[in-house]
């Protein structure tokens, strides 16, 4: 790993390069290769999730007065979920730059969303450590300018949890329900999993790292199955389990 290259692509130098070289090091190289590694990124990127997620939303409180929390969380997690943050890494190269084992690296490890994310969020809890906040934040939002003014571009933005309730209460249904049906991984990086219901008609299921984020993502899903399908088969739904109630009147 050349830390010094790392550096200067990101424009950053460190004072404690213990920080850099443990944000860029996955657990299978520590476990695997050297014993003088003093840490590999996982707490890391715990702590720079939580870093990202604090400059973002403050950002978006400050930015968008007139939005609700749904909409704020919808937009933030087009920001910072995984597929954000590992399109980010990969334009930045570093993918060239995580240390894995070579078992991983052969099956292409460093490329994969995940890692690419979770290295971007150790990076992010990295520099947190060494800078503080008031740099991490101008440097994580300068990172991510190009996200930011897309994102500004997006006029009448509505979330994907409130264009379904949107479309339920026009067709005079029950609120969609959303059930959450499993947690899975490890402690530090959770995968919620959500079963949305419409009538106690099961719709969609959708998985992610956060609650909220598995949610918007079901209903998406349910839109989707809404566009193709239209309200058919939920309305038949309703009238069977009516017919059921009503035999036993």
């Amino acid at each position: 790993m050349n830390l010094e290259e790392i550096q200067s692509n990101l424009n950053v130098d460190f004072n404690n390069i213990n920080l850099l070289e443990s944000a860029f090091t996955h657990k299978s190289f520590f476990v695997k290769k050297n014993k003088r590694i003093k840490d590999y990124n996982q707490r890391l990127e715990f702590l720079g999730d939580s870093i990202l997620d604090l400059i973002i939303s403050e950002y978006l409180y400050s930015k968008y007065q007139d939005d609700n929390e749904g909409i704020l969380t919808s937009k933030r997690s087009l920001l910072v979920d995984e597929s954000a943050l590992s399109k980010i890494a990969k334009d930045l190269n570093l993918n060239d730059f995580i240390r894995m084992s070579k078992e991983e690296l052969d099956r292409g490890g460093n490329l994969r969303e995940s890692a690419l994310a979770d290295a971007m969020e150790a990076f992010i809890g990295a520099v947190f450590l060494d800078k503080g906040y008031e740099y991490v934040k101008k440097f994580t939002l300068n990172l991510l300018k190009n996200s930011l003014e897309d994102l500004e571009k997006l006029k009448n933005y509505k979330d994907s949890k409130s264009m379904l309730q949107e479309l339920v209460q026009a067709e005079s249904l029950d609120p969609p329900k959303y059930i959450l049906s499993n947690v899975s991984g490890p402690s530090h990086n959770p995968i919620f999993k959500t079963d949305l219901y419409i009538n106690n008609y099961k719709i969609s299921t959708s998985e992610g790292p956060k609650k909220i984020i598995s949610e918007q993502r079901a209903a998406e899903k349910a839109i989707d199955y809404i566009n193709k399908n239209n309200f058919n088969s939920i309305k038949t739904k309703k009238s069977f389990f009516k017919k059921v109630l009503n035999s036993f009147r």
